[in-house]
């Protein structure tokens, strides 16, 4: 078996990192979202092809009493520059309890854009919540990665 030349290396190298020009290569990659403590607890991810898939990243906000909402930040990183409505529900067996707050805005076609949900609890036991989101023209993730799992409690 013959071994690539090193120039051929090089030149694979650099097509594989997305450079094939001369001079600096331009920075055309979207910034990484950090994760730091005042990030969003919530990270979702809209792909080109207008899958969604949803994280657990940041801190969670601190419990409420009963009947007070709870906001949880969301982080959206639009890769497929979608414009459509963002879609959040209850699924699996939603408790009695839980009241879930969220507009299905259209998303502006940015890289990235924060929205807000907001859970209500009304009585005072731990809840076990299934949150999936979608775009309103798209149909589920049959994998289970646009939804989210929430154990909150009210204090």
């Amino acid at each position: 078996m013959k071994r690539p030349l090193p120039s051929t290396v090089a030149a694979l190298a650099l097509l594989l990192s997305g450079y094939a020009g001369a001079g600096d290569p331009p920075d055309v990659r979207p910034a990484a979202p950090s994760a730091g403590p005042g990030d969003a607890p919530i990270h979702l991810t809209i792909n080109p092809e207008g899958r969604v898939s949803v994280t657990l990243a940041g801190v969670l906000p601190s419990p409420a009493p009963c009947g007070t909402p709870v906001d949880f930040p969301i982080r959206i990183v639009n890769q497929g520059f979608a414009t459509g409505r963002l879609v959040a529900q209850l699924v699996g067996d939603p408790p009695g309890g839980a009241i879930l707050d969220f507009h299905p805005d259209r998303l502006k076609g940015t890289p990235q854009e924060m929205r807000l949900l907001r859970i209500t609890l009304t009585h005072a036991a731990p809840t076990d919540l299934t949150i999936a989101f979608r775009l309103s023209d798209e149909t589920p993730d049959l994998g289970g990665r646009d939804r989210i799992h929430l154990l909150i409690r009210p204090l």
